[in-house]
């Protein structure tokens, strides 16, 4: 899936998610007896920077050329630890997921779980309770990892810094799509990308994020200060959020679990 720099396109990403979906919705479509002799496959997390790319949601509108144009103006990328900038182009995708226009790039860490929601593995979900697990395991990693304290906001998925203040702030984008209660998509974490400046650095600059006007983004960089490593390491922090994110699973289920023996 590399390109070089180490960042992943987003369609390379998206086939490899596809791919283990498929398997996962494959054997849910056997019957119970086929199922006795098929391996179920496991749940995937798909971690990775990617290269520039602005993704739609698939019930907005299509970007005029002039729109696109815009959007897909070269892009002054900065490299690790003091490396050489680039400029890169970035490319423009529909999704199927809600919301509207959102940014990926390097310096952001996307989180893609591949899991079905009504696995007996662990305890059920639903569509609300699934993207309160996202956001409350990317809210523990930045607690425990950074020292930033996040939270949420009604009626605007994702995860948030001084959300009551007077500048609420986005770290992580969140957007999921379901089919047959199998995830793809997931969470986009800012870890250290522009956030503020011209739209040659920033590509917050170039549009309203999620469209929402009046509220800005923000990285892990931004607020952590000198708790960022320069050379964080993208894999790490994967395996982290992925600890938390299984701890947060099996502990719902055993609260279930206890919950059906009172």
């Amino acid at each position: 899936m590399g390109v070089p720099g180490g960042f992943v396109s987003y369609d390379d990403a998206q086939s490899v998610q596809e791919e283990h979906r498929g398997r996962m919705l494959a054997w849910k479509a056997l019957t119970e007896a086929q199922r006795r002799d098929a391996r179920c496959p496991r749940p995937l997390l798909i971690s990775f920077e990617c290269t520039p790319t602005f993704t739609l949601g698939r019930r907005q509108d299509d970007l005029t050329p002039a729109q696109a144009a815009h959007l897909q103006q070269p892009l002054v990328v900065r490299g690790r630890s003091g490396g050489a900038s680039e400029r890169l182009v970035p490319v423009v995708r529909k999704t199927n997921r809600g919301g509207l226009t959102t940014y990926h790039g390097p310096g952001q860490l996307v989180l893609w779980p591949v899991v079905d929601m009504h696995s007996p593995l662990y305890a059920r979900y639903g569509v609300a309770s699934y993207a309160g697990h996202l956001e409350a395991t990317t809210q523990r990693l930045l607690a425990t990892r950074f020292g930033v304290g996040a939270s949420t906001v009604r009626d605007e998925p994702g995860v948030w810094v001084d959300a009551a203040g007077d500048r609420p702030r986005k770290m992580a984008a969140l957007g999921v799509h379901h089919r047959r209660y199998v995830t793809a998509l997931g969470l986009a974490l800012n870890v250290d990308l522009p956030v503020e400046g011209s739209e040659e650095t920033n590509p917050w600059a170039r549009f309203v994020p999620c469209g929402l006007e009046g509220k800005a983004v923000t990285s892990v960089a931004a607020e952590a200060g000198g708790r960022l490593e320069a050379a964080w390491d993208a894999g790490e922090l994967a395996a982290e959020w992925a600890r938390l994110f299984e701890e947060g699973m099996l502990d719902e289920a055993k609260r279930t679990f206890d919950g059906l023996r009172r």
